[in-house]
């Protein structure tokens, strides 16, 4: 697989978790008022999660850019680094397998933490 591809595929990873984590924002937010103005540790939370936000975003960029710069004959194989994802669809997307040719295989448990 080129480089380019990978990095391109990894960046396209990022943005998507970034926006999740931007669509939870109210969620968040709705909480907030009272709990933010009287415990520090709450309000340093939220912001944290802000900034997670934003780093996902600059790295996705990052990786990007990197993408772009990429000499077109550089190659790698991505399967060996594939193994340590444990998420079926992730890996599948990042590989570039179609993520509606995998099975229906259940997704794994749920749990409230």
């Amino acid at each position: 697989m080129s480089v380019s591809e990978l990095l391109g595929r990894v960046s396209t990873e990022l943005n998507d978790i970034a926006a999740q984590v931007e669509r939870l924002h109210p969620l968040v937010s709705a909480q907030s008022g009272q709990l933010a103005a009287n415990d520090l540790h709450y309000a340093q939370a939220l912001q944290s999660f802000d900034y997670i936000e934003q780093k996902l975003r600059c790295l996705a960029g990052y990786l990007d850019d990197l993408s772009a710069g990429a000499a077109p004959g550089w190659q790698i194989d991505p399967h060996a680094a594939l193994a340590a994802i444990t998420l079926s669809d992730l890996a599948s997307r990042l590989s570039g397998q179609n993520s509606s040719s995998l099975s229906a295989a259940p997704s794994g448990d749920f749990e409230l933490f």
